[in-house]
């Protein structure tokens, strides 16, 4: 009987399936995936509307940088020996030299946008700079209601600038010694619940025109502009203000906000200090502290 098929070759299982091709699906689920990630990347870093870089500061706010301070600095004056960290608030110590034109403009409040930012420390090892640098300096903690300057010094706040502005006693009363030559600290003192705005008195601007008189530099702590109204009073009494603001923190808007808060009543924005610049992943920063921690 004749077979009513042909058989040319005889079939033969293949060794591996013809679908799905699993080294080109990996390798282009790779690409795909490396080309998604690096876009969103770009993205999200478009969409961060924070300060990043020393020309955002100059863009938005028009003011000079005057100190790039990296991350997790200490406080100065609890160290001994050699600390690299100090250089870059040697670096501000001479460029608010260079940038307060007239000499008699000695004053200067230290505020920022919102709470954290690190503008107490920064002033503390500011004035630790500019006392070991010659200048006899007093350091005022102005921020009544979240006052932490003190416990840089590790003293008692119980008596201090609230005390001096409320009642009759002498300011050599209230002032103390640091262990700090030429340092001197006034401390908040106990914010009283009816003396809210005692900041804004004719006893607080007789006291900074008398300190003004007695000391070479005066540094007042001041607080978030944003949030007190004691900020703004500061702003206009003091000579010149100093804008500190945390890098990578808030949006350019609110810092463009607090700019023209401090315009607004009158005071003069000498600069900002860029704080908690982290050097080893922002590569732009490393040439500020690259010479002085070799």
């Amino acid at each position: 009987v004749k077979s009513p098929a042909t058989i040319y070759a005889e079939a033969e299982p293949e060794g591996k399936p013809a679908k799905p091709n699993v080294p080109l699906h990996l390798a282009l689920g790779g690409v795909l995936g490396l080309m998604f990630g690096l876009g969103l990347a770009f993205f999200l870093e478009y969409m961060d509307t924070t300060v990043k870089s020393l020309d955002d500061v100059e863009k938005f706010l028009g003011v000079p940088v005057l100190a790039v301070i990296p991350k997790d600095v200490g406080v100065l004056h609890r160290t001994s020996g050699f600390n690299p960290d100090a250089e870059a608030y040697r670096i501000l110590r001479t460029n608010i030299e260079f940038n307060r034109r007239n000499p008699d403009a000695n004053c200067i409040t230290v505020t920022s946008g919102g709470a954290g930012e690190g503008k107490s420390t920064t002033l503390c090892n500011l004035a630790t700079v500019c006392a070991q640098g010659g200048y006899s300096v007093l350091l005022i903690d102005a921020d009544l209601r979240r006052p932490s300057m003190h416990t840089l010094f590790d003293v008692s706040n119980t008596v201090g600038l609230t005390n001096y502005l409320t009642s009759n006693v002498r300011l050599e009363e209230v002032v103390d010694r640091t262990p700090v030559d030429n340092l001197y600290f006034l401390p908040s003192g106990m914010l009283p619940a009816d003396s809210a705005g005692v900041l804004n008195s004719q006893r607080m601007s007789e006291l900074i025109a008398d300190v003004k008189s007695r000391f070479d530099l005066v540094l007042i702590d001041s607080p978030p502009i944003l949030g007190v109204s004691d900020a703004s009073v500061l702003a206009n009494e003091a000579d010149m203000t100093i804008i500190v603001v945390q890098h990578r923190k808030l949006p350019r808007q609110m810092l463009m906000r607090v700019k023209q808060a401090v315009d607004n009543v009158g005071g003069n924005v000498l600069g900002v200090v860029l704080n908690n610049v982290d050097i080893r992943s922002d590569s732009q920063y490393s040439y500020y502290t690259s010479y002085y921690t070799y």
